[in-house]
């Protein structure tokens, strides 16, 4: 049997606990919050697979090739924070490399936030656990 020292075992451990900390942060929790919202957008669509049948349908229906179909409104945005109603939407065709650039986009700004928002998270929790077991007076 093999049996480390106790500057060894501890070193162990902090290793352990920073790979366990890296994997919810970067890939356990974000996923969590993408498979939630998915589930969430999709709950009056009457199913995910047809929410993402027509979401792609109106994209690229009677549009020409390598374009999309993209909401734009001719209202600028508000500046306040209490808008009267919603701005109309305006199809225009918008190139699919653009669509796939602000989309793309806007995912990483929501995993950047799943991330951060994770992390927070659990940084907040060791400390509550170090306080709890008497660590921090």
């Amino acid at each position: 049997m093999l049996t480390f020292s106790p500057v060894c075992h501890g070193r162990l451990r902090a290793a352990r606990g920073l790979s366990n900390l890296l994997l919810q942060t970067l890939v356990i929790h974000p996923a969590l919050l993408f498979f939630l919202l998915f589930l969430l957008m999709s709950h009056n669509a009457g199913g995910a697979g047809r929410m993402l049948l027509y979401a792609a349908e109106n994209l690229v229906r009677n549009a020409p090739a390598g374009q999309v179909w993209d909401c734009a409104s001719q209202t600028p945005p508000a500046t306040t924070l209490h808008q009267s109603a919603p701005a109309p939407c305006i199809k225009s065709l918008l190139s699919a490399e653009a669509w796939a650039a602000r989309t793309d986009g806007t995912l990483r700004s929501l995993y950047e936030c799943g991330v951060l928002l994770s992390f927070t998270v659990s940084l907040a929790m060791w400390a509550l656990r170090r306080r709890k077991n008497g660590e921090i007076v």
